[in-house]
């Protein structure tokens, strides 16, 4: 076990989430951004993953809207977020100018972060630029061992891209069956038959609709992983699921630990790539817990083991 990490034990309970796709909140006439909870709170931005929509957040925000005033955008190129200034040039950097431009037009400054693989590396290059009070980067993307390990990567998701057209078809024709929503998003997730029927098509669409994936993926290639980063100034908390089946730890998770110095791990038993279906409680108390270290003077480093 390294130094500052520990494990989470599953705890979790079979409960069936997301009945419906809820609209945006706030903000009617802006790309779409979910904001709620008390305005006097401190605030807290939640970046969702590569293809994915704030609404995959939506176990987590009835917890995590008790503590904090809650923005969760639509991250830039994605389907109901902005246009992307420019596509072919897309990078994690070029994604986070563009986010902190949209974040500063919400009157948002600076705040708490959490993110989730591409919006876990968004949210590291938040503290870089000083825009982070704290990281919370739930399997975050960013760091590969070797050139093969990123081929894999992007083999992985580009694969469920090319065959989206057969598998929004079955979704939409059987769908309502939990073992068909388990089955479709078993990659990402445990327990993909807590997803509705509405909110797994919502998924898939957002999924196939997201463009900027390959040119993301090319850039990616050429540039390399996530620069050298340390938790020195802001709380970082790494948080990975035992049973990531999309960047596995031991190839991505290990690499990225290499780069962000100090950062605080924790392994949780029996969670997925994306874990907010898979056990809310525990991801949002992972959340929280990391936030009120931002107040702590020894917050940094590996004394927050």
């Amino acid at each position: 076990m390294m130094l500052g990490e520990h494990t989470i034990p599953d705890k979790s309970t079979p409960v069936e989430y997301a009945k419906g796709s809820a609209p945006p909140v706030g903000h009617p006439d802006l790309p779409e951004v979910h904001e709620a909870g008390p305005r006097d709170a401190e605030t807290l931005v939640l970046l969702h993953g590569l293809g994915g929509s704030w609404q995959i957040w939506t176990p987590l925000l009835p917890i995590l809207e008790r503590h904090f005033h809650v923005v969760a955008p639509t991250l830039p190129g994605h389907v109901g977020g902005e246009v992307l200034a420019n596509v072919a040039g897309v990078t994690p950097a070029t994604l986070t100018d563009q986010l902190v431009a949209q974040l500063r037009r919400l009157g948002v400054e600076s705040a708490h972060v959490a993110g989730n693989s591409l919006g876990g590396w968004l949210a590291l290059e938040l503290a870089r630029r000083g825009f982070a009070r704290s990281v919370t980067a739930l399997s975050p993307a960013g760091a590969w061992a070797t050139d093969r390990d990123l081929k894999a990567l992007i083999r992985g998701l580009l694969i469920p891209l090319m065959l989206m057209p057969l598998l929004r078809g079955i979704a939409w024709l059987f769908g309502g069956l939990a073992s068909v929503r388990r089955g479709l998003t078993a990659q990402m997730m445990r327990h993909g038959e807590r997803l509705s029927r509405s909110a797994l098509l919502n998924l898939l669409r957002c999924f196939a609709g997201t463009r900027m994936m390959r040119p993301l993926f090319a850039n990616a290639a050429k540039s390399g992983p996530i620069e050298p980063l340390a938790a020195s100034q802001v709380p970082i908390s790494i948080v990975w699921g035992t049973h990531d089946r999309v960047i596995p730890f031991a190839h991505y998770g290990q690499p990225l630990m290499k780069r962000i110095a100090g950062a605080h791990l924790t392994m949780v038993d029996a969670v997925g790539h994306v874990p907010m279906y898979d056990d809310p409680e525990r991801i949002a108390q992972a959340i929280v817990a990391n936030c009120a270290r931002a107040d702590r003077p020894s917050a940094t480093g590996n004394a927050r083991a």
